[in-house]
């Protein structure tokens, strides 16, 4: 059996004739690649570069043709390539690498780069209220129902509204 296994492995290695094989060629190199021009962007673009996108990507004047997302990564990589250190950080390219800074104070060596941590904020949640619904006679007649809630651990209800001490309580 591992002869006949060896038999087949040797076959598979030896050069088979021309007819029916397939033979791998090394792909040709790329051509170079042309040197990029910077698009060049209005004296208005440099100094409003929001509203230089809000322009040009504008339904009445970008192509039909040409998507939101499209539009704005065309507008946004011109404004990098002409604004370079200036350009706000709202309207950086997709995939630009963001600014990395020091994520401890006294730890040099801690960096996040990205965007910035949020502190986490307490989750809120809601207050069991036990509430009853009571009838009120009315002065001109008549009954008004009203509802009156307190937490339903029995402490005393928060006094909803404004509050003012003048003096004492």
């Amino acid at each position: 059996m591992l002869a006949i296994v060896f038999a087949v492995m040797l076959q598979q290695a030896a050069p088979m004739p021309a007819t029916g094989q397939v033979v791998w060629e090394a792909p040709p190199p790329p051509p170079p690649a042309a040197p990029v021009e910077i698009p060049a962007i209005p004296d208005s673009a440099r100094a409003d570069p929001y509203g230089y996108e809000r322009a040009e990507c504008s339904p009445l004047i970008r192509k039909a043709a040409e998507s939101m997302e499209a539009c704005q990564a065309r507008v946004r990589t011109a404004l990098a390539a002409n604004l370079g250190a200036d350009l706000p950080p709202g309207l950086a390219p997709a995939g630009a690498p963001d600014e990395c800074r020091l994520a401890a104070a006294g730890d040099r060596y801690a960096l996040q780069c990205g965007a910035p941590d949020r502190p986490v904020r307490a989750a809120v949640t809601p207050q069991e209220q036990t509430c009853e619904s009571r009838p009120r006679a009315r002065p001109q007649g008549g009954v008004a129902w009203t509802e009156e809630c307190r937490p339903a651990d029995g402490r005393a209800p928060t006094q909803e509204g404004l509050r003012i001490k003048l003096g004492g309580d």
